[in-house]
């Protein structure tokens, strides 16, 4: 869901680092999105940024978050909005690396043994400001892409998602593959 994201709304830098390893699967990732005591109400989310030397730090815990122990990377929203902004404009959307300091992934075994879900913790992490997505604060319209493509994902092409936000589906993939 990474990847038609950063079409849509990074940076030329952003493409350039992350397209190709998301294309090939040399890069796996995760999206930390849903926070405990949240339920399905995503722009109630309490994960802070707050402005640093050289980015943002991050804290605040993700939950049930679907193979975040084999992901290189994240999306990721955090509230950078005070307490007077409207909920929704205050979200802004950043681009995580799990290996960074202050990132714990604790898995979620299910009484199987396996797991497939985790929880993430973030004590600090810094994200550089050149892996924020869009503009400060216009997080929500960001994720909304994101979510978009999760819905073209699970509903199948008759929704034209991936397109919407400004990537390209699985018969343009096609069609670049039998001209190469």
């Amino acid at each position: 869901f990474a990847g038609p994201t950063i079409v849509a709304f990074g940076t030329d830098g952003q493409k350039e680092r992350f397209l190709r390893p998301i294309l090939t699967g040399d890069e796996l990732w995760c999206q930390l999105f849903s926070e405990p005591d949240s339920g399905s109400d995503l722009a109630s989310l309490r994960t802070a940024a707050t402005r640093a030397d050289g980015g943002w730090r991050i804290t605040g815990q993700k939950i049930w978050t679907s193979r975040a122990q084999l992901a290189a990377n994240a999306i990721l929203l955090a509230r950078t909005g005070g307490a007077d902004i409207p909920r929704h404009r205050g979200i802004t959307y950043f681009l995580l690396p799990l290996a960074s300091p202050g990132v714990t992934v604790r898995p979620l075994r299910h009484m199987g043994g396996d797991v497939e879900f985790n929880e993430v913790w973030l004590d600090g992490a810094l994200v550089p400001d050149a892996y924020r997505v869009g503009d400060e604060g216009a997080g929500w319209k960001v994720a909304n892409a994101t979510l978009a493509g999760e819905r073209q994902m699970v509903s199948g092409s008759g929704s034209g998602g991936v397109d919407r936000i400004g990537g390209r589906g699985i018969d343009h993939a096609i069609g670049l593959a039998h001209k190469r």
